[in-house]
């Protein structure tokens, strides 16, 4: 397999009258779906050259997959853009970026005329469609490059991340073989498309010819659960925030689903109680994680239920993907010491989009994540925090998370980040800010983190807040609560 187009092509060819995708009321065969993308694709191809970027704003619906597929077949790279992206950023991208069309639907019109940008915007809807059996495929078209996704910013600007066929079609394999999916799976994908989270796991799906259910959003968690129950869903996908929602309100429903048999969770390091309370609903369901990148995605996996002891870790690493951890002299360190991470595999991409400056943290394939971690013993891999999160007071360095698994330990408290603030005398200070689902106050946080740590770790000033600010995958913003609400 060559391109992304063969996943679908090849499952409407085997499995033409099968549902790929549900979205609300609506079901689309594969057959269907692979119609409408050549429609489009054929449209797209009469107005734009192989090799040209075609940006894609769309909320997750089934006009995001036509789009994104029908981008594809006709030879033009991606720019695939998160629904909820500020002005600015929306700004920042498509200058960068330079797409020769931007497919869209109605819903952001106004976005898109408050940036005063002076694309060609073609908005996809169903009166597009009604022609779709009149027109005779032109062809696929080919481009190395297959798509553009700008990183989340946690820590620094956004970087557009240039992903070819071959980086996706390998993470994709990886999900197939670690996961077994199989052709008769059914699942509930509760994660934004425009993310590599949610359209990788839409990606494996359709390697394998299963069923996708798609969500406009998480608002309405109940309705999800019951769809699955009702189609009698086989896997589930959500970010730890999802399930945390879940186990704290629909629990009962939750496990009512007996058709499940895996989940799978990302993006950040969930509580050990709530994986272990997963794993007690669903007892004979697999339970993963992984560890990735958008640069680099899909590169170790762990299956929570057989390595409970091994709940902090993110697993081994995938097939195909080396994996080694540096010191700041850039020698190879031994095992159960923390350095920065490198990965190496057809999953990581060459470079960046037009960004020499980032490309330099790629050198003879080797990725230079900026994250943090270790290797035990056993070659399991232990993920710290990014490099930019080590706090450095006085000399005394340590990781913003090593404070927030002590803070997250008070039942009290929700969610937690840490971050280190300038300071004239130490250099940095580490400060808290919290989100509480009881009432709780700063002394009883300082108290506990006392009897926990070290003095130079506990938190200097503790900060509430109704909820912290988060990318659309669920990472949190560090640099936003750094200039948002540190005077």
């Amino acid at each position: 397999m060559n391109s992304i187009n063969e996943l679908l092509e090849n499952s409407a060819r085997k499995y033409p009258h099968k549902s790929a995708i549900i979205f609300d009321d609506l079901r689309i065969s594969f057959d269907d779906l692979l119609k409408k993308t050549e429609f489009l694709s054929n449209l797209i191809q009469e107005k734009i050259s192989t090799g040209n970027v075609i940006s894609i704003l769309c909320e997750n619906s089934p006009f995001f997959v036509i789009s994104y597929f029908s981008v594809l077949k006709s030879g033009c790279i991606a720019h695939i853009i998160p629904p909820s992206i500020s002005d600015f950023n929306l700004k920042e991208q498509i200058k960068e970026t330079n797409p020769e069309m931007i497919l869209s639907t109605r819903s952001f019109e106004q976005k898109l005329n408050r940036t005063h940008l002076n694309k060609k915007t073609f908005f996809v809807e169903n009166s597009i469609f009604s022609k779709v059996n009149s027109n005779d495929f032109c062809g696929n078209c080919f481009n190395e490059t297959a798509s553009i996704i700008f990183t989340s910013g946690t820590t620094s600007k956004p970087k557009g991340v240039e992903l070819t066929h071959k980086n996706v079609l390998t993470a994709t394999s990886n999900i197939v073989e670690m996961i077994d999916l199989q052709p008769n799976d059914i699942e509930i994908n509760s994660l934004s498309l425009s993310h590599s989270f949610g359209l990788g796991c839409l990606h494996a799906t359709f390697m394998q010819g299963g069923t996708s259910l798609i969500f406009k959003n998480t608002i309405n968690l109940k309705e999800i659960l019951k769809n699955a129950k009702h189609e009698n869903a086989t896997g589930f996908v959500g970010v730890p925030v999802i399930f945390y929602q879940i186990l704290n309100s629909f629990p009962d429903l939750f496990s009512s689903i007996s058709s499940i048999r895996y989940l799978l969770t990302n993006t950040a390091p969930m509580k050990k109680e709530s994986i272990l309370e997963v794993i007690d609903l669903f007892p004979k369901a697999n339970f993963y994680t992984y560890y990735g990148l958008t640069e680099a995605s899909r590169s170790t996996f762990l299956l929570f239920n057989k390595n409970k002891n091994k709940l902090k870790s993110v697993g081994k690493t995938a097939p195909g993907v080396e994996i080694k951890i540096l010191d700041n002299d850039g020698k190879v360190i031994s095992n159960n010491t923390m350095g920065e991470i490198f990965i190496k595999g057809d999953n990581v991409i060459k470079n960046y989009w037009n960004n020499p400056q980032a490309d330099q943290s790629i050198d003879d394939g080797w990725l230079q994540t900026g994250d943090l971690g270790y290797f035990d013993s056993d070659n399991f891999l232990f993920l710290k925090s990014r490099k930019d999160d080590l706090i450095n007071v006085g000399g005394e360095k340590f990781t913003s998370e090593e404070v927030e698994l002590i803070i997250k330990e008070i039942p009290e408290i929700s969610d937690v980040a840490v971050i280190g603030i300038s300071n004239d005398i130490f250099g940095q200070l580490p400060v808290a800010f919290v989100v509480t689902n009881k009432e709780t106050t700063a002394t009883q946080i300082i108290n506990h983190c006392s009897k926990k740590m070290e003095r130079y770790k506990i938190p200097h000033k503790i900060f509430f807040l109704d909820a912290l600010p988060k990318t659309d995958s669920g990472k949190i913003k560090r640099n936003a609560l750094k200039s948002n609400f540190v005077q």
